[in-house]
């Protein structure tokens, strides 16, 4: 991935406006291969070429990591993903979650994920209007500063890693911010903001897997796509959901009364059982994948999930 700032005047202005240390730019490096001029020759090459290992190989180069949000970009370009504003938080709707510090930083895990998708999607507009969202949450809950050095990084070409390690500046910035009683109080919400981040991750992954899996006449190249999302779906929801349990789990009187926790529960069984399952899964055909129960049930949990963050309202 690359990070680039656009050059035009209107772009310049933009970034100069209240809510201008926007990082976002991200290029696709493009690959066009030629194999030949004769229409026989290139089937015969890509036929040849074509090996399904290859397209499992890559998926699992990608790193499962609760910290990387931006990891979403590379996935997305991998898999020739498509884009669905529907699968998007409204960005209007930040004024209601500041409610709970807890509630928001989840919430901003969600947008700053959006944010990324938007830019995928080439949705200017949206992408702005979510960072502006995503801004006013980190104001709420104390991150802001860290939220700003995140962007200013992006913007001044500074190292790519930085981009990765927002939860790391979140953290830290955490224990420096007056609006917290206790460490135990700065964890929770850190956690909440890993939490909706994550959730948000899968749950965009989840539904263009099922979007992929209804398509008929499927070509090798877009049966190897389906595979490698799977993978990438699956290495997403196991170990990170285990993780995220364990955390909620020693955390919970902060989570009397919601479903979350319960929920979170029957999602790390389901996620533990589908990675033991997962070299039969790449090996079934697509129509059957589309049918697999645990799969479904998997993409209904994240649902639920995602559903009770966006619509917290206390």
């Amino acid at each position: 991935m690359y990070i680039f700032v656009a050059d035009s005047k209107q772009t310049k202005k933009l970034l100069k406006m209240k809510y201008f240390k926007f990082p976002l730019a991200l290029v696709l490096a493009l690959v066009v291969l030629s194999c030949g001029n004769k229409k026989k020759q290139e089937v015969e090459q890509a036929v040849k070429a074509f090996d399904i290992e290859d397209y499992i190989k890559t998926a699992e180069s990608i790193e499962p990591n609760l910290s990387k949000v931006d990891q979403v970009f590379s996935i997305l370009d991998m898999v020739n993903a498509e884009y669905y504003e529907s699968l998007t938080n409204d960005p209007y709707s930040a004024h209601s979650y500041k409610t709970s510090y807890p509630v928001a930083a989840a919430n901003l895990g969600i947008y700053i994920t959006d944010i990324v998708y938007h830019q995928f999607g080439g949705q200017e507009e949206k992408m702005y209007l979510t960072f502006q969202a995503a801004q006013e949450l980190a104001n709420y809950v104390g991150v802001e500063s860290a939220f700003s050095s995140w962007t200013i990084d992006n913007i001044e070409g500074a190292d790519m890693m930085k981009r990765d390690t927002l939860t790391m500046l979140f953290n830290t910035l955490l224990k420096d911010s007056e609006k917290y009683n206790s460490e135990k109080e700065m964890v929770f919400v850190h956690t909440a903001f890993l939490t909706g981040s994550f959730i948000e991750k899968v749950f965009i992954s989840g539904n263009l897997l099922k979007q992929k899996m209804q398509e008929s006449e499927l070509t090798q190249e877009q049966e190897g796509d389906i595979k490698k999302l799977l993978v990438i779906y699956l290495n997403q929801l196991d170990p990170a959901t285990g993780t995220l349990y364990k955390a909620f789990e020693q955390q919970k009187e902060a989570l009397s009364g919601l479903t979350v926790l319960s929920t979170f529960e029957k999602l790390e069984a389901l996620s533990v059982h589908l990675r033991e399952i997962k070299p039969d899964m790449i090996a079934a055909p697509v129509a059957e994948l589309a049918s697999n129960k645990d799969l479904i049930t998997s993409f209904e949990l994240i649902t639920d999930l995602r559903n009770v963050l966006v619509s917290a309202t206390q």
